[in-house]
């Protein structure tokens, strides 16, 4: 995969799961706080902004997994099993603490698939998805060989004089 398309996908992730929590807390504080006209409509449409972010984090997680090499398979469910497993842990000894946990997990989660981008990806497979869903995008070109040619010197040789006459001896 392309390290600046790998790199712009994990931040929008990245900032769509803290823009979606930020969004569903707020609209968890307003259904407490009924001192403010309208606030029924605010709430709702702050919750649906919330979800609508969760779902586009949802669709990179699944399209990056998607992508990866089938150890990192593995590794990937693995790892959601541990991160589901320290949230329950967290909202049963503090309540909301979940939301925290997740996205330090999450944010964790992007750097390392930063850095390691070629190692577990494919090479193009985020153009084999594109081409599979009729996605029409330019493919990296790779830098063109070319041939070099070489500068022959020829050397200089000592001019042969036209029919070198012999001396005659009669």
């Amino acid at each position: 995969m392309d390290k600046i398309i790998n790199k712009k996908l994990n931040i929008i992730e990245a900032s769509c799961v803290l823009f979606g929590i930020v969004c569903l807390l707020v609209s968890a504080t307003l259904h407490f706080s009924e001192s403010i006209w309208g606030y029924k409509v605010i709430q709702d449409l702050i919750g649906l902004v919330g979800m609508i972010a969760e779902a586009v984090v949802v669709s990179i997680e699944l399209m990056l997994f998607h992508l990866e090499n089938k150890q990192y398979k593995f590794m990937t469910v693995g790892y959601y099993i541990i991160e589901l497993v320290c949230i329950m842990f967290a909202n049963a000894l503090v309540p909301f603490m979940g939301l925290l946990v997740l996205t330090v997990f999450s944010i964790g989660k992007n750097v390392y698939r930063v850095l390691n981008v070629d190692s577990i990806y494919r090479t193009l497979g985020y153009y084999e998805l594109c081409k599979k869903f009729g996605i029409k995008v330019k493919k990296p070109r790779k830098a063109r060989v070319t041939a070099t040619r070489r500068k022959t010197v020829t050397a200089k040789s000592p001019k042969r004089t036209a029919a070198a006459k012999e001396p005659t001896y009669a």
